[in-house]
């Protein structure tokens, strides 16, 4: 994230979350029998101004987490097949893969690659087994406090969902709903 100047950029604030959770229904469209997300979790933008100077004066960068439940993340399918299917997966789509530190012996460590767009994706297999998708440092977006309501992706129920509990605008029907873990990724969150 330490550029200078700041990175040409395609999305602004309020068109990344959109563009985010698109990321993850495509990323587990490829993993086979996905037992879905347990929770899913919006992090407070963090200003990059005040972490890389002034000539980031105006920018943002945004997170969003999603966890595997304990079962699952404690099963050969989430730790060892799908981390290894994501590390093909994102060769083959050439995106830099910039850290693979999972231990052989262990299987804990993390993943992470960048795409062309700036676009951080994020697997780590610690006690628990957990995908973030990052923006890096995005134009904030003049007047805009939270995203528009988007399903989460992968079965999160709304009770684990924490990112609609405080960082997003609520549902219109203000009950939510999860999104079918198996359905396809060509559909965009706000078709589901």
């Amino acid at each position: 994230m330490n550029r200078n100047p700041p990175p040409e950029r395609d999305f602004d604030e309020a068109e990344a979350y959109p563009l985010m959770e698109q990321t993850v229904l495509d990323t587990i469209a490829g993993l086979p029998d996905f037992p879905g997300f347990k929770s899913r979790m919006y992090y407070s933008p963090e200003d990059c101004e005040e972490s890389l100077g002034e000539q980031y004066q105006g920018w943002v960068s945004l997170e969003i987490a999603y966890t595997f439940d304990g079962p699952n993340s404690e099963s050969d399918l989430v730790r060892t097949t799908y981390t290894d299917l994501l590390r093909d997966q994102w060769t083959a789509a050439g995106y830099e893969v910039h850290q693979d530190s999972i231990d052989a012996s262990t299987g804990r460590g993390s993943l992470e690659a960048e795409r062309a767009d700036g676009i951080n994706l994020w697997w780590t297999v610690s006690g628990s087994v957990s995908f973030a998708v990052q923006t890096g440092c995005i134009p904030a977006t003049e007047g805009f406090d939270k995203p528009d309501y988007i399903p989460p992706a992968g079965g999160v129920i709304p009770e684990n969902d924490a990112a609609v509990q405080n960082r997003m605008n609520p549902p219109e029907d203000a009950a939510g709903e999860a999104t079918d873990p198996f359905a396809s990724a060509s559909e965009s969150p706000s078709d589901n």
